[in-house]
């Protein structure tokens, strides 16, 4: 999608911000700014003026950790026929475990996480902070900030790909050291945009550098955001970590239990290579949420 002389001086200010607020106003701007977006970056069905806050949920806290996710869910809001635009600041739902618009999802794999990654600080102890107390140590960052009806295509991401400039100022001015990308698109997006680990062949194809760079499912940069070596892993000043989307499926269609989804977490955080578990073996992405297995150095087309 092209931008307009307008839209590009606007995103030529993004470098300036000094604050998630002001990014917010820009990114605003911008998205009312954009030329025909329907079925291209925003759903027919959504007002493109729609806009998602999201970021730290408790300076005071956080803990250095960053969940990204593909769009909150406005299926509600579509069903109901509701078209006003919807400007909404999604952390306190986050924050108190519920969200009564249904926007927010999965709370439940997310404070799991966040738990594995509390005890994996304090090894040998066991986690007794309750759900609220771990929440608040972490920020949210949905990649498509008007949001989304869950469908499997590629909106969200075309969103991402299209403010990009906005999600890399993000992610910098949210300074995590753990970055917790819930999709496969979504980590091959973020560690190649974000962090420019990629490369091109000579038939103009877009590769993600794979070699000595990513471990298992883990990747490393330093202050720069820059890619590291998995050897030198322990000088990294960011990890990058690859996870299913809490909507993912197996076997019959069976969505992953929370206890499956936590323990195959814990597998990847630690870097190991098992097998993963036997009634794992023939998963199907899920219908809705399309995700595919990553191979060494896998080809991306390159967004226009």
């Amino acid at each position: 999608m092209k931008k307009t002389m307008e839209q590009i001086i606007l995103e030529g200010q993004v470098a300036k911000c000094r604050s998630l607020e002001e990014l917010y106003v820009l990114w605003e701007l911008m998205q009312q700014m954009e030329e025909d977006p329907d079925g291209k970056t925003c759903y027919p069905e959504l007002d493109q003026r729609n806009f998602h806050i999201d970021g730290i949920v408790d300076p005071v806290h956080y803990d250095g950790t960053l969940y990204i996710l593909k769009e909150t869910n406005m299926r509600k809001m579509i069903q109901k026929g509701e078209t006003m635009p919807v400007v909404s600041d999604i952390r306190g739902d986050f924050l108190s475990g519920k969200s009564p618009s249904g926007r927010v999802e999965y709370l439940e794999y997310l404070t799991g996480m966040q738990k594995v990654l509390w005890e994996e600080r304090h090894p040998g102890e066991e986690c007794r902070l309750t759900g609220k107390k771990l929440r608040e140590k972490a920020a949210v960052l949905y990649l498509n900030k008007r949001g989304g009806k869950g469908a499997a295509d590629e909106v969200s991401l075309d969103y991402g790909q299209y403010y990009m400039e906005f999600i890399k100022k993000q992610i910098r001015l949210l300074n995590p050291k753990t970055v917790v990308c819930c999709g496969e698109d979504l980590f091959r997006l973020i560690v190649m945009e974000v962090f420019q680990n990629k490369k091109q062949k000579k038939n103009r194809e877009i590769y993600m550098k794979w070699k000595d760079l990513i471990q298992g499912d883990v990747f490393f940069a330093d202050r720069e955001y820059r890619p590291i070596k998995e050897a030198k892993k322990d000088e990294a000043a960011v990890r990058v970590v690859r996870m299913w989307n809490p909507s993912y499926r197996v076997n019959n269609g069976q969505y992953v239990s929370l206890e499956e989804y936590l323990k195959e977490f814990r597998r990847r955080l630690s870097g190991g290579k098992e097998d993963e578990q036997e009634n794992l073996q023939s998963a199907e992405p899920d219908e809705e949420n399309t995700e595919s297995p990553m191979t060494e150095d896998p080809a991306v087309e390159k967004s226009e």
